[in-house]
């Protein structure tokens, strides 16, 4: 083993790999430290169970950006990438089931809610294109707020015009999910609990706090958590229970607020 090393990465988990395997694309003598007598990290599958295989943190692979994929010839070195076909919400006597079938999932939401499975329909093209729009962004390095420098900002230009030009709709979302917490904009959209539990799993990735913290959606900055009450059990909601609809105007009141946010943005001048 070499005594000097141009860089250490300790764990050899899958961001320690990318990592180490650029450093060496570079040219640089790298040593991966990792604890254990394997390595992958979150990707690992690993035999818990006897006879039953698990991958055993890894919950999906959409963060695994394609030019990395495509530039460390992953596929080549053996990755597949096998699509998600469903997520499951166990409850004490009954589940919440979406699969990729469009269909099945909607008549599975109808059996919850009807509101909300009809509220789905525009919550799923919704969130698609919010990815599609805040998708770039992954691949830039973080301005530092603490530099002044125009510099640090100039890399952020061109989301600045596509977001000057996306429609108003989709502007409000979007400022909704950068600064209200994930319980609060998923509240405006759905009434069954089981189903804003799931869609929270899947906004709070990666995230230390509570879905109920502002700004909670897909990742904006820490905040303070306010607290609710859990409830014992959720009840799936009868026909006859149901309230009459009051998303519209939660979301008609959300986007009034965002608006008036977005105006008070513009008029504060920072330098």
């Amino acid at each position: 083993m070499a005594k000097r090393y141009d860089a250490i990465v300790i764990g050899g988990g899958h961001n320690g790999l990318v990592n180490a395997a650029y450093l060496a694309r570079s040219g640089l003598k790298v040593l991966v430290l990792e604890r254990r007598h394997i390595l992958g990290g979150a990707t690992l599958t690993e035999e818990i169970v006897p006879g039953f295989r698990f991958s055993v943190f890894s919950y999906v692979v959409s963060l695994l950006r394609p030019e990395i994929i495509r530039e460390l010839q992953l596929p080549k070195h053996g990755l597949e990438i096998l699509p998600l076909d469903g997520t499951i919400t166990p409850l004490d006597d009954d589940y919440l089931w979406r699969v990729n079938d469009h269909g099945k999932t909607i008549r599975e939401l109808r059996r919850w809610s009807l509101n909300d499975a009809e509220a789905y329909e525009e919550y799923g093209p919704l969130m698609a294109e919010m990815g599609r729009f805040i998708k770039p962004i992954l691949s830039l390095p973080p301005p530092d707020p603490a530099k002044l420098s125009p510099g640090e900002w100039l890399p952020l230009t061109p989301l600045a015009k596509q977001f000057r030009d996306l429609p108003r709709r989709l502007q409000t979302t979007f400022i909704q999910l950068m600064t209200m917490s994930a319980a609060d904009f998923l509240d405006q959209w759905f009434e069954t609990e089981p189903l804003k539990a799931t869609c929270c799993c899947t906004i709070t990735w990666g995230r230390s706090t509570a879905p109920s913290a502002p700004g909670g959606s897909p990742g904006a900055g820490p905040a303070r958590s306010r607290t609710r009450s859990p409830a014992p059990r959720w009840p799936r909601v009868q026909r006859s229970e149901r309230k009459p609809p009051s998303r519209a105007s939660e979301r008609r009141e959300g986007a009034r607020r965002a608006s008036c946010w977005s105006r008070a943005r513009r008029s504060r001048r920072t330098w």
